[in-house]
Parts: C-alpha cells; structure tokens; sequence
C-alpha cells in the first residue's frame, strides 16, 4: 500500500483553512439589529445543538463530520472572534 504524501498534505490544510469559517459565517449572515459579541461562537453551538438535537435530516456518518468540524472549529473561532470584539461592539453601538 503506498502512502500518497501529497493528497494528506492537501488534505490537512484544507481542513485548516475551513477552520474559524462560523465566525466571519456568522457576521456575513447576522443583520445589524442582531449583531452580537462572540458571533462565530454562537453559530458553532447552534450548529452543533442542531445536529444533536435530532433537526438535521443528514446520515448519521456526515452529522458526525459536521460535529467533529464544528467543535474543531470553536477554539479559532473564539481567537477570530476576541481579536475582532472591539469591531463588534463598535457595530453594536453605531449601527448603520
């Protein structure tokens, strides 16, 4: 069996690219009247409690990728997501 270096090298960076995607998910989709602290944070937990609360009608091995991303994503996010907090609150209390 031959080991293929290059396709796990392209693999594992694009796992690292989609990481920290709730957070700027997140702000793209939220109106201004919603707009909150800590967004991608919030879209990982929801995410997350959809799949487990039984809303998502996908097989169970694809909820169970979609968790595995989501909570790998948490940690990036709430980096993303502090780095960004005086954004978010300038957007809070000046809404255009």
């Amino acid at each position: 069996m031959k080991l293929d270096i290059g396709r796990w090298v392209v693999v594992v960076l694009v796992s690292f690219l989609m990481l920290g995607c709730s957070s700027i998910r997140a702000r793209t989709e939220t109106s201004d009247k919603e707009w909150t602290v800590y967004p991608g944070i919030r879209q990982d937990v929801k995410d997350t409690g959809e799949l487990f609360s039984g809303k998502s009608s996908d097989p169970n091995w694809i909820k169970g990728v979609k968790a595995t991303i989501f909570i790998l994503d948490l940690p990036f996010s709430a980096v993303f997501d502090t780095v960004v907090v005086p954004y978010d609150l300038y957007r809070i209390h000046t809404p255009k």
